[in-house]
C-alpha cells in the first residue's frame, strides 16, 4: 500500500513541477504584467499599523544595520543568502524603523525597490513574500504614506494593487494551511485599506472560513497537530479581527468562534514563560506580548487540564511537564511533522531544562530531514530507526515535505492526579510493525518533592532477534550548564541558580553533542543525555529520576 502511495505522490509531484515551469513562462510574460494592472484607488484607509503587527517586525540588527548602511543600494547586493535575501524583500523590518527620524530612509528604499522590481520576479515574487510585504506597506501607514509626497503615494499604492492582484489570481496555488491563512489575510488588509477593492475582503472572509474550518480538527487545534502553527492561525485571526474594528465592518462569527476555540488550545499549551513547547515542527516562539495583548483587549478563555488537543500536560506548582501524545497528522497536513510520540519538554521556575531539538524546517533538506527524526526528540529509539518512516523521494518532499510512509498510532493515554502525585502514561506502536516492540512512557511528578520519576515500558514480541538496542535521549536546552558529577548523576544548572539531578539506577548516564535548531535565526551547540542498552527481555523497563538539586 505505501509503494502505491509513493508512486502516486510521485506522479503527482512530476505534475506539478511540470505546472510550476509553464506557469513561470507565463508570470514572466510582458502581457501577464500588464494584466496586473487595475483600477488607481483614490485614497488609502489606515486600516493597520505596527501596533498591531509586532510579532511580524523584523529587530534582527544585522538585516537593520544593512539597511542603513546601504540604503538605496541594499537592492544592488546579488550575493545575499536566500533567507536573508527573503527577509530584505518581505520588509518585515520596515516597522521597526524610528517614525521620527527614519520616515525618510523607508520611503526612499521603498521607491528603489519599485523601481527595480516593479514587476514580476521569481525570486521576490514569490506569494509568501508578497503577503509579507503587503501586510507590512500598509502597516507602515505613518512611514510610507503619513504625510507623504502625492506622486510617491501613488506610485506605492499602485504597486500594492499590482502585487495584490498576482495573490488573488495565484492564492489557490498555497497549499492548505497557516501560509493560505496568512495570504488570505493579506487580501482581506488590501480591500479594508481601498474602497475599490473591496471585493478582496469579501473573497478572503469566504475563503477564510472555508480553509480555517479544513485545517481545525473536532477538538478545536490545528491538524498539523504543530504548536507554531496554532499560534500563527490564532495570531492572524485576531488580526482581521482587529483590521475589520479598525475600518469599522463587522465581523463575521466564524472569527469569534474560531477564535476561542485555538484560544482555548493556546491557552493549555502555553508554559508560563510564554513560550510553546517544540512538538511536530514548531520552532521557538515567545507568546507573551500576544498574551498581553489578548488580555488588554478582553479576550478570555477557558483553562483546560490534563490531556487535551492531543497533549499531556503535568503541572505543579512552578514545574510543568508536556508530553507529545498525538497521533501523526494525515498527508495533506504534515509537511513540517517530527517523529516525536512522547517526547516531553520541563520548564522550572520559567526556565526551559529538557527540550526536543526544534525543526531545520527553514535551513535546507540535510538539516530539515535530521531534525525530524525521533533521536532530535526528548524519547526513545529502536535501533537508533525514528517512530515514523518518512518519504525520502527528494520531488516528493518539495511538494509534500515529510509525508508519512509508515505513521504510529496512539494506542494508550491516562491520566492520574491525587494531593501527592500526578502522572501521565502514553504508549505508541510505532515500532511494532519492524520490530514487535510497543512503547509505553509513564511520567510521575511528585508535588512536595520537586521529583520527577519517569519509566520507559519496552514490551518485546521479537525476542528472537538478538540485536535490538534502544537510546533514550534527553535533550537539554542550550543555555542549560550541563555536568557529570563524580557518580552516575547530571547536574543541569539555569543561569539563574535553579537546578536539577538527572540520574538512572540501573544504566549508565552519557553526554553526547547535539544541535538545537528551535531558534530559527541561530543554530546552537547543545547537549543531550543519552541511556542506551540492549533488549534481552519481553518487558524492559528503563527508569530515570529529574530531582530538584538543594
Amino acid at each position: 500500500m505505501s509503494n502505491i502511495n509513493t508512486f502516486n505522490l510521485y506522479l503527482l509531484s512530476l505534475k506539478k513541477s511540470f505546472q510550476d515551469r509553464l506557469r513561470e513562462k507565463k508570470f514572466k510574460s510582458s502581457n501577464y504584467n500588464v494584466s496586473l494592472g487595475g483600477i488607481q484607488p483614490h485614497r488609502i484607509y489606515e486600516s493597520s499599523n505596527i501596533f498591531l503587527i509586532q510579532d511580524l517586525i523584523n529587530n534582527d540588527p544585522i538585516v537593520l544595520n544593512s539597511v542603513r548602511k546601504f540604503t538605496t543600494n541594499i537592492w544592488k547586493i546579488t550575493n545575499l543568502e536566500n533567507d536573508k535575501a527573503k527577509k530584505l524583500h518581505d520588509f518585515s523590518w520596515l516597522p521597526a524603523l524610528n517614525i521620527k527620524t527614519e520616515k525618510e530612509l523607508g520611503c526612499l528604499i521603498v521607491d528603489q525597490w519599485i523601481n527595480n522590481f516593479s514587476n514580476y520576479n521569481e525570486k521576490y515574487w514569490t506569494l509568501d513574500i508578497i503577503t509579507a510585504r503587503l501586510i507590512n506597506w500598509i502597516s507602515s501607514y505613518d512611514i510610507i504614506f503619513k504625510n507623504s509626497d502625492l506622486i510617491f503615494r501613488s506610485k506605492v499604492i499602485n504597486n500594492i494593487v499590482k502585487q495584490a492582484k498576482h495573490l488573488f489570481k495565484n492564492i489557490n496555488l498555497i497549499n492548505t494551511g497557516i501560509e493560505k491563512i496568512k495570504s488570505l489575510a493579506a487580501l482581506i488588509l488590501v480591500g479594508n485599506s481601498f474602497e475599490q477593492y473591496e471585493e478582496y475582503t469579501q473573497f478572503g472572509l469566504k475563503n477564510l472560513e472555508d480553509e480555517i474550518s479544513n485545517f481545525i480538527n473536532k477538538d478545536g487545534f490545528i491538524k498539523t497537530k504543530n504548536p507554531e502553527d496554532l499560534f500563527w492561525t490564532l495570531y492572524f485571526l485576531v488580526l482581521v479581527k482587529e483590521w475589520l474594528i479598525l475600518s469599522r465592518k463587522q465581523t463575521p462569527a466564524f472569527i469569534n468562534i474560531y477564535i476561542n476555540s485555538l484560544g482555548i488550545c493556546f491557552k493549555f499549551l502555553k508554559f508560563s514563560n510564554g513560550d510553546l513547547p517544540l512538538f511536530n515542527g514548531a520552532n521557538q516562539i515567545n507568546t507573551e506580548r500576544f498574551y498581553e495583548y489578548l488580555e488588554s483587549r478582553g479576550y478570555e478563555f477557558e483553562d483546560m487540564e490534563n490531556i487535551f488537543c492531543g497533549y499531556a500536560k503535568i503541572k505543579s506548582k512552578k514545574v510543568e511537564i508536556f508530553i507529545d501524545a498525538n497521533n501523526p497528522p494525515s498527508m495533506l497536513h504534515s509537511k513540517n511533522y517530527q517523529a516525536g510520540p512522547l517526547s516531553f519538554e520541563l520548564v522550572s521556575n520559567g526556565v526551559k531544562f529538557v527540550c526536543n531539538s526544534g525543526s531545520g524546517k527553514n535551513l535546507g533538506e540535510e538539516l530539515f530531514y535530521l531534525s525530524s527524526s525521533t533521536a532530535a526528540h526528548s524519547t526513545v529509539t529502536i535501533n537508533d530507526t525514528s517512530s515514523c518512516i518518512f518519504q525520502k523521494n527528494k520531488l516528493i518532499r518539495k511538494y509534500f515535505g515529510n509525508s508519512l510512509i509508515e505513521k504510529h498510532k496512539i494506542f494508550k493515554k491516562e491520566f492520574k492526579s491525587d494531593k501527592e502525585f500526578v502522572q501521565c502514561i502514553v504508549g505508541h506502536d510505532g515500532y511494532q510493525e519492524r520490530f514487535k516492540i510497543l512503547h509505553e512512557r509513564q511520567i510521575t511528578l511528585f508535588k512536595n518533592k520537586s521529583h520527577i520519576e519517569g519509566i520507559d515500558n519496552l514490551n518485546c514480541k521479537n525476542l528472537e532477534n538478538k540485536n535490538l538496542t534502544f537510546s533514550v535521549r534527553f535533550h537539554i536546552h542550550p543555555d542549560i550548564r550541563i555536568t557529570k558529577t563524580m557518580g552516575n548523576d547530571i547536574l543541569l544548572s539555569s543561569t539563574n541558580g535553579e537546578g536539577w539531578i538527572f540520574r538512572s539506577p540501573q544504566i549508565p548516564t552519557k553526554i553526547e553533542k547535539n544541535l538545537y535548531f528551535g531558534n530559527p535565526n541561530n543554530i546552537r551547540e547543545s547537549s543531550f543525555i543519552l541511556l542506551e542498552g540492549n533488549i534481552e527481555n519481553e518487558n524492559t523497563n528503563i527508569i530515570w529520576h529529574l530531582e530538584k538539586a538543594k
